[in-house]
């Protein structure tokens, strides 16, 4: 997957903050934070790493800060629990702002595969506190993800690869509709440093 594409398709409507003043100005804001969520953010069922029956946007994006990233349970090149290992530093850093006003969203590419137990064996080894989900669902959702948050490949024939995954995630602030991506191989301390603008208007 292209660092490039990634970061060049990402969210372009939402990455930097407006400033807007007047009715006819927030009603603006609010259709153009309406056309964001509904493009980026599709509303599908997913399954916690416990079981429980989430929807993408409603139950875990609104009104929230997030970070969000995919992730392969059977990953062969150590990028997935690298980056696991390094999320779960920030985790630290960010203490109690975690599963208050900071969550993090991990999604497998693996729906067909990893189920709710796996994920939560998977999270239990790296000791995942409570603000952090695991998520899987049908395999035609998890893909409405992939696509919609731009986790793909130009090049159809490399897109079909599993294997060909990228260590980025992306962050923002739904109510603010501040977004952005950050490389998961970056410091704990540069990645949690991210969410310092988040929370400022």
């Amino acid at each position: 997957m292209d660092r490039r594409n990634f970061l060049g398709r990402g969210l372009g409507l939402g990455l930097a903050p407006l400033v807007l003043a007047g009715n006819a100005a927030a009603a603006a804001d609010n259709s153009r934070a309406d056309l964001v969520r509904r493009r980026f953010f599709p509303n599908v069922p997913l399954l916690t790493q416990d079981g429980k029956k989430v929807r993408f946007y409603d139950d875990c994006i609104r009104d929230k800060t997030v970070l969000i990233n995919f992730f392969l349970v059977e990953c062969t090149d150590g990028l997935c629990p690298n980056a696991i290992a390094n999320l779960r530093k920030v985790q630290d850093l960010l203490g109690e702002r975690m599963g208050k006003d900071i969550f993090f969203l991990t999604i497998t590419l693996q729906p067909k595969k990893d189920t709710p137990a796996i994920l939560k064996e998977y999270s239990d080894n790296f000791n995942i506190k409570p603000g952090w989900m695991f998520l899987t669902g049908k395999p035609a959702d998890v893909e409405t993800l992939r696509q919609a948050l731009g986790y793909t490949d130009w090049d159809p024939e490399q897109d079909k690869l599993l294997t060909n995954h990228i260590g980025m995630a992306r962050y923002g602030n739904d109510t603010l509709q501040r977004w952005g991506g950050v490389s998961l191989r970056a410091t704990p301390e540069n990645i949690a440093s991210n969410f310092k603008w988040l929370t400022q208007v």
